[in-house]
């Protein structure tokens, strides 16, 4: 199975209580459609959000209409696994969470109910002492880090740092977006850091789609590794494995939360 685990939802959605329009919502559908026709099995919808995560922040769940040919995580049981089979001829459709940090105190809004309800979350660091925070588990709800690969980060991911994140099964990932808007200098060094210091594990490839065209196949993607030095079975791992590694990570989490809040709530009677 191939995954593609960053479908932006536009900016507006990353507001508390967003809305997104008819017009929107239907791109988003066409790029969906789009990346089941190339060969993916799994995508997710990912929303941005920049400081701290709040209830609110949920509500545009509510207002995602059905896709075609696929299947709303969201609208099955909570049980139901992420990186379970897809029906043929389907695709299944996830949550994402990008949190967009710039204080420490922000990160903690990732250990409250609200991430929980996502099937990925991610932080994007902004400074080396949040990279630190989101690598060495200090927030419980860190399944991948997310990087922005389209500017200098004015910091170094440093060796020791990224194998706190590996040890403990959050993911690295590399969107390939701005390599198509005109940053590809600035992608492909910001790339080779990350395959660099991940050594291609934990590592993950995603589109980073706004559109039908963006998408890119599976084996194309894999190709890129080609650029960074990164041989060919570590490079197809990053669209499938290690995606479904992300996954796991993010499903294991909040299984055990969930295990532990139930616990507690049987102990109150």
């Amino acid at each position: 199975m191939f995954y593609d685990l960053n479908i932006p939802l536009p900016e507006a959605a990353g507001k508390p209580n967003g809305r997104l329009s008819g017009h929107e919502w239907a791109q988003i559908a066409q790029t969906i459609e789009r990346a089941r026709e190339l060969g993916y099995s799994v995508v997710a919808l990912n929303q941005t959000i920049h400081g701290r995560l709040t209830p609110e922040h949920l509500q545009i769940w509510d207002t995602v209409p059905q896709f075609a040919n696929s299947q709303r995580s969201w609208a099955e049981a909570r049980a139901v696994d992420a990186r379970s089979s897809v029906r043929r001829g389907e695709i299944r459709v996830l949550r994402r969470l990008t949190a967009v940090i710039s204080d420490a105190t922000q990160g903690h809004s990732l250990s409250g109910a609200p991430a929980n309800e996502y099937d990925l979350v991610a932080v994007q660091p902004t400074s080396e002492k949040i990279l630190l925070a989101a690598c060495n588990g200090t927030w419980e709800a860190v399944d991948m880090v997310a990087l922005d690969m389209g500017s200098r980060w004015g910091f170094l991911a440093k060796q020791k740092i990224v194998a706190q994140a590996l040890a403990l099964g959050v993911s690295f990932e590399v969107a390939f977006q701005p390599a198509l808007e005109g940053a590809r200098q600035q992608w492909v060094c910001n790339a080779s850091n990350i395959v660099r210091v991940t050594r291609g594990q934990g590592m993950v490839w995603t589109s980073g789609a706004r559109q039908p065209p963006d998408i890119r196949t599976p084996y194309d993607i894999a190709n890129l590794g080609d650029a960074l030095q990164l041989n060919g079975d570590l490079s197809k791992r990053a669209l499938s494995d290690n995606a479904r590694a992300a996954l796991t990570h993010a499903f294991t989490r909040t299984s055990t939360l969930r295990a532990v809040a139930s616990i507690h709530q049987e102990a109150a009677y």
